[in-house]
């Protein structure tokens, strides 16, 4: 039986549901795996805040027990990618395993890789939309309105929006996934039968072909 003590979080104190709903889904998760959670840590403190006493605490708790640190999401954990590895350093060093719910192939050796991948979307959006902007008032357009907007921006705006669109967190996800089974030296097809057996899918829901995982790393492989 695996023993799991969980941590949940929500940026705002008035997010109460949302502690609720976290709570209600990882105790369901433990039962449909027979598993017995041990404890359980909650805070309501901003992702951008690294300071975390019920996280240390969790953490704590689970190099005294030798539990898995059971998340809803990774998100829940933290926004900066120094943090999430510094985290997957401390994890590993204690022999602390950790497991995220949405994510079934995860663990604490490709915290690293879900981190840097998060990490560099988040910078590339941030960077898309500042040079759009700064095109923008160049051009002398007044923003704030889509009317403001001419057709070659709109034209880019829609290719933003279409770029963000597929490279959402699903992807990311199948993305840290394929390139960790490329370096290994697996071929597209059979990254594929290995992501649709463990529960990726598309970002319409669909599962995943030898030409749509050949697309997310060669799309990787522009963006470095």
């Amino acid at each position: 039986m695996v023993h799991f003590i969980s941590y949940t979080r929500t940026s705002t104190k008035i997010q109460n549901l949302g502690l609720v709903a976290q709570t209600n889904a990882i105790s369901n998760y433990v039962k449909s795996v027979n598993g017995n959670l041990l404890a359980e840590y909650s805070e309501q403190e901003s992702g951008k805040n690294d300071n975390r006493l019920e996280l240390e605490k969790a953490i704590q708790h689970c190099e005294k027990t030798g539990a898995t640190l059971l998340l809803y999401k990774l998100d829940r954990l933290s926004r900066s990618v120094s943090f999430l590895f510094q985290l997957r350093d401390r994890l590993t060093k204690s022999n602390v395993d950790i497991r995220v719910m949405d994510m079934p192939t995860f663990n604490t050796m490709t915290l690293g890789i879900y981190a840097t991948l998060a990490q560099s979307e988040r910078e590339a959006i941030s960077l898309r939309t500042k040079n759009a902007l700064q095109t923008l008032k160049k051009q002398g357009k007044t923003l704030g309105t889509p009317k403001n907007l001419s057709y070659q921006a709109k034209l880019k705006g829609a290719e933003s929006m279409k770029l963000k669109a597929l490279n959402n967190k699903t992807n990311i996800q199948a993305t840290a996934m394929i390139v960790q089974l490329k370096e290994n030296g697996m071929g597209y097809e059979k990254i594929a039968v290995h992501l649709n057996n463990n529960g990726f899918q598309t970002v319409n829901g669909k599962k995943f072909t030898s030409t749509g995982v050949m697309r997310l790393f060669k799309r990787n492989l522009l963006k470095n």
